[in-house]
């Protein structure tokens, strides 16, 4: 009798192309060469800096489109950068970047009337616009009534990219920044525990701004 072959399903997952597009603008904006008298080893630059490789800028441009039309990419594309991200010496720098920009996309994508009712209604249809786009976007759940704030995360993401827990910076600055835009926080989002660290998910809580 021929030996049993074990059959592996890879499990597919999706992510909102928000996260791929915000990881890449942040990479091309902190690659951008400055006016430091360096511009004879231009060509040189090209090379080294990742932003400024043609690449980068073709996938922008892909990822702009998807994002616009609201659509959602293969989760291991996401995964594949933001391990890219973290072999780079500025790593917590683009994943912080980052972060603040995807928020910033997924604030937008709330309608108008609703962000101009945030600012006639209770704090608490802020964090309600908040926790929608924190769920829909980033896949994270936000917790609070605006007194105190917190968010878990179940989805392994972060730590399939990188094991340690680094790229978890980029969700930590996403909510922070969600929570600026919809919300009167002013604190920091303390990130408590990480399944890089074995917990069983990743969890944030709010703090006071003297911690950040």
């Amino acid at each position: 009798m021929p030996p049993a072959h074990r059959v592996t399903t890879r499990i597919e997952f999706r992510a909102h192309a928000i996260i791929p597009l915000a990881l890449f603008e942040a990479i091309r904006a902190l690659d951008l060469p400055t006016n430091d008298g360096l511009e004879e080893f231009h060509d040189e630059l090209v090379v080294k800096r990742l932003g400024m490789n043609r690449t980068v800028v073709a996938q922008i441009r892909r990822y702009g489109g998807l994002a616009r039309a609201d659509k959602r990419v293969d989760g291991e594309e996401v995964v594949a950068l933001l391990r890219l991200v973290a072999r780079r010496a500025d790593f917590g720098l683009v994943y912080a970047q980052a972060g603040r920009r995807a928020a910033r996309m997924a604030s937008a994508r709330v309608s108008g009337v609703l962000r101009l009712l945030r600012h006639l209604l209770p704090a608490g249809f802020g964090m309600l616009l908040a926790r929608r786009a924190a769920a829909d976007a980033f896949g994270v759940a936000l917790h609070g009534d605006g007194a105190t704030v917190a968010a878990s995360m179940d989805d392994t993401i972060a730590v399939r990219a990188t094991p340690d827990g680094a790229a978890c910076g980029f969700f930590g600055s996403a909510l922070a920044e969600l929570l600026r835009i919809f919300t009167p926080f002013d604190g920091a989002l303390l990130h408590v525990a990480c399944r890089g660290r074995g917990d069983g998910e990743c969890h944030w809580r709010a703090g006071p701004p003297e911690e950040e």
